[in-house]
Parts: structure tokens; sequence; C-alpha cells
């Protein structure tokens, strides 16, 4: 009896998955690759509706999306709104000027969320395409492609999304160096590895603050080997620091630059993880067996002499001078 009765029920799963089959197979039939035909013009938008996509429908959960190096606006609207496709790719040239190969932000106000769970830049650009008073945040997930990635400031930009990849961010020209023009990074889970270039055609035409609680990640390897921040911009530290020591060198003297734009400053809330505040703008931490300095006021990273190595060497030369005045008075 239990045999047939473990056949009825075997019997009756097949039925059941004979009967599912073909609802999966239309639902993996359903999920493709869409891309855009045309660029976004005044007034219209194609985050949340059918306009511009090569199969004439609104975005939707199982589909691919690329902008295909076209311009992708938002609504022009205060409100917020969430990408419903599995994925947005924006592609382009990789320019280091402002360009249309990109996502824009078109709303109003200052309280607009753009939430992409899965946005990929790849060459493209991530642009606020508003006036100084107007203000959005960038939410979800931000994947820098292997041709990096722009973001251009025409107002604040806030970018709380988790920044991953480890090819180059580029802070665009911001068209006039007001202070509303900045970049700020909020995300305090940021695993993303590469090169940030301010490229403004002035110090204040390209402008990111990293904001408390928010990271940045630099890789160490031999001496000047490393990840940084560089170019002509105005960088504001109120975040974290995080260092790779995992590669790093270890002779004494072994030195990174981590930041070297035009204009910077370390705010009250800056820390370097596990590293010791010792004052005076300095960090240390002890690694493969040396000790590795970050100072702030020069932005490097240092392989330095030990605590009790700077005793020794004092001693020294207490001891060689001591031995030379001997000689002296002797003489």
């Amino acid at each position: 009896m239990g045999v047939l009765c473990g056949s009825k029920s075997l019997r009756g799963l097949s039925a059941a998955v004979i009967m599912a089959a073909p609802l999966i197979a239309d639902s993996a039939a359903q999920a493709a690759t869409v891309s855009m035909t045309a660029n976004n013009g005044l007034g219209t938008s194609s985050f949340n509706s059918a306009t511009g996509w090569n199969d004439s429908q609104a975005p939707s959960s199982g589909n691919d999306y690329f902008n295909a190096g076209f311009l992708l606006r938002t609504p022009a609207t205060a409100s917020s709104y969430t990408f419903l496709g599995d994925s947005l790719t924006i592609t382009g040239a990789g320019s280091t000027t402002v360009g249309n190969e990109a996502l824009m932000w078109k709303g109003t106000g200052t309280g607009s969320v753009i939430t992409v769970n899965n946005l990929i830049v790849n060459g493209g650009q991530v642009r606020h395409g508003q006036g100084d008073g107007d203000s959005f945040t960038l939410s979800g997930n931000l994947a820098v492609g292997t041709t990096g990635a722009g973001i251009a400031a025409q107002g604040g930009t806030f970018i709380a999304s988790t920044i991953t990849g480890s090819s180059t961010i580029n802070i665009l020209d911001n068209g006039n160096g007001a202070v509303a023009r900045t970049v700020t990074f909020s995300n305090g889970g940021n695993t993303f590895t590469g090169n940030i270039v301010m490229a403004g055609t002035t110090a204040s035409r390209a402008r990111l603050t990293l904001a408390d609680n928010a990271n940045l990640n630099f890789v160490i390897g031999a001496t000047g080997v490393n990840n940084s921040v560089s170019g002509t911009g105005t960088l504001v530290y109120d975040g974290d620091f995080f260092f790779d020591l995992t590669g790093a060198g270890t002779t004494i003297g072994d030195t990174w630059t981590i930041s070297s734009p035009t204009s910077q400053s370390f705010g009250s809330t800056f820390t370097v993880s596990g590293f010791n505040d010792i004052g005076g703008g300095l960090w240390e931490t002890n690694a493969n067996s040396v000790t590795y300095q970050f100072a702030q006021g020069t932005s490097t990273l240092s392989v330095v002499p030990e605590p009790a190595t700077f005793g020794l060497l004092a001693v020294a030369g207490l001891a060689v001078g001591y031995v030379a005045g001997r000689r002296r008075a002797t003489g």
C-alpha cells in the first residue's frame, strides 16, 4: 500500500511539473536585453515608460536594460522613482567632459531619490541636469565598469549607492564652480578600489565630499603602487579611509601618495580604519611586522621606524657624540 501511495504521489508530482513547465519556459522567454533607440528629448523619459525602448514597453522585472550610448532622463518631477528592470547599464566612450551618454536626473527640489538596484556605468555618466538649488540622491548599487564612470554635478549630487569596481571614477567639471555643485559619497559599504580623478578646469569646478561614515578603499602594493585620488578639484574628507596592506611594501621609507588634488581638507570626523590617531593629523598601525603611518598634511602613507627604533637611534647618536667629544678632549 505504501508503494502504491508513493507511485500516486510521483504521478501527481510529474503531472504538476509537466503543467508548470510551460509557465517556466514562458517566464524565461520573456527575459530579454532591451536597448534605447534614441536620446530622450526635453520633457521625455525612458526611466519608467515605454518611450525609446526597442521593445516598446516600460522597464520591468526580468529584463536587462542598456542606454546604448543614448541620453536617458529621469521624469521631470519632484517625486522619487525606482527603476524596475533587473539592471540598467549606462555605456559611453569614457569621456572626461560632460556628455549625453548618461543617466540624467531631471527632477526638481531637494528630496528626490532615484533608486537603481543594479546600475552599471561603463564609460557612461551619471548627471545632475537641473540647477544649483536642486539636489537628488542616487540609491541602490553602482558598479563601475572597465571603461570607468563619470559623475557630473549641476547641483547637489548625493551618491548613497554602494560603489563597487576597480576602474576610474571621473568627477567631471561642474560648469561654474558653485559650492552647491558638489558630489557627495555617503555609503559606508563601498568596495570600490579604483582611482578617482578630479576633472575640473579649476579646483572649484570639480568638488567631492566623503561624508561622515562613508568610506574609500586603497590597495597598497610596492612603494608608490596604489590607487589614489588626484586631479584638479576640491576634496573634503569627513569619512573613513581603509588601507589594504596585505601586499604593501615593508622597507622603512616606502611611501604612497593617497590623495593629491588641487585642494583638500580633513574634517573632525575623518578616520583611518584600524589605525591609531596619534595626534597632529598622524595615524599609525602595525602590520607586516612594520609600522605604517598616514599623514593628513601630505596625504601620504609611509613605512616609518617604530618608536623603539627611534629611541635606539637617539641613543646611538648620543653615543657617537660622546665618543667624538672624548677624542677631541684627549687629542
